[in-house]
């Protein structure tokens, strides 16, 4: 940052898990932080405002009040996974026409840039024969995926002037790790507990993840690094991990040995596919691997590391 008063980032979803860190993050780097949720209350004290999201249906005009005096945005605010029970509607309207929205008040009234976190589900269902980059074709699986590809096409609209393009930056994150078990990782996390030998040790697939602190240092690297102005990034670790991999991480945090043996994958899937759990299986067998390669090349730092990072925080997880 140039000397001078702090710039105000606008944190969107800043009591959520991803908006809270990034929220943190930009406070630690000098940043006056805006934070909105659709629940204030909730939102940490340390922040410069707190203030509420406008409702999805609200117009220009509040949305317009909503940036009025920031200088940067980063929108984290969405339904942010894939769950059963979700209408489509419900994924269109908070993750595209809400994104729309404020893309368009933040080109007419913030002078800096717009970081769009999207997701890797929008080029990619939860397994991928390939290694995923922003070469990827997309191909999204599921309405959170293609809603997230359309709000990315709704925030490249909104800057698509030549002067305003080089103002908005979308990162596609991987799965997160961090500070609490979310997800896919809780449920791995909860096999991990038991105080059994587990028969998981031949899934060796790679997975690609990302350090909730390293998403949140990437975040940060949109808003300052000229080389990121108008591209559309991958963010991930360094190296992958296997999910036997995976859980012997989690047990070295819990402080046992991993407990793993290797058996017939035909044992393994047959009970979740009779359960009904086929795309359990996918999942835990199938490789998800992403390229940090071209964020990198504009001067991040992708963490390393993985299996230590992992570790320590399943050691706070409960």
């Amino acid at each position: 940052m140039t000397a001078g008063p702090p710039d105000t980032v606008l944190v969107t979803g800043a009591s959520g898990f991803v908006g809270r860190v990034v929220s943190q993050r930009l406070m630690a780097g000098g940043y006056r932080v805006r934070a909105a949720s659709r629940t204030p209350e909730n939102l940490p004290a340390a922040v410069s405002e707190r203030v509420r999201m406008p409702a999805p249906d609200a117009g220009p005009q509040e949305w317009d009040a909503f940036v009025s005096g920031v200088d940067h945005v980063v929108h984290c605010a969405a339904i942010a996974e894939a769950a059963s029970g979700i209408p489509a509607s419900a994924y269109r309207i908070a993750n595209v026409e809400l994104t729309e929205k404020l893309a368009h008040s933040a080109r007419r009234h913030c002078s800096g840039r717009f970081v769009f976190m999207s997701s890797v589900r929008a080029v990619s269902g939860p397994i991928s024969a390939t290694v995923v980059s922003e070469d990827t074709p997309p191909k999204p699986e599921d309405e959170y995926g293609r809603s997230k590809l359309a709000g990315e096409d709704r925030v490249k609209e909104a800057f698509s002037a030549e002067n305003d393009a080089s103002r908005a930056v979308i990162l596609r994150p991987v799965l997160v790790y961090g500070g609490e078990a979310k997800g896919h990782l809780a449920t791995l996390f909860r096999l991990a507990r038991l105080p059994l030998p587990l028969p998981l040790g031949g899934l060796d697939a790679p997975r690609s993840l990302i350090d909730i602190q390293g998403l949140a240092a990437a975040a940060v690297h949109a808003i300052e690094a000229p080389s990121t102005g108008g591209g559309t990034f991958t963010v991930c670790d360094r190296e992958p991990l296997s999910v036997a991999a995976i859980l012997a991480s989690m047990r070295h945090g819990l402080g046992r040995p991993p407990g793993l043996f290797v058996t017939s994958d035909r044992l393994l899937s047959a009970p979740l596919i009779l359960a009904g759990r086929r795309a359990l299986w996918q999942r835990l067998s199938g490789s998800m691997q992403a390229s940090p390669a071209s964020l990198e090349a504009t001067g991040w730092q992708s963490p390393k590391d993985t299996f230590e990072r992992l570790a320590a925080y399943a050691a706070t997880w409960k």
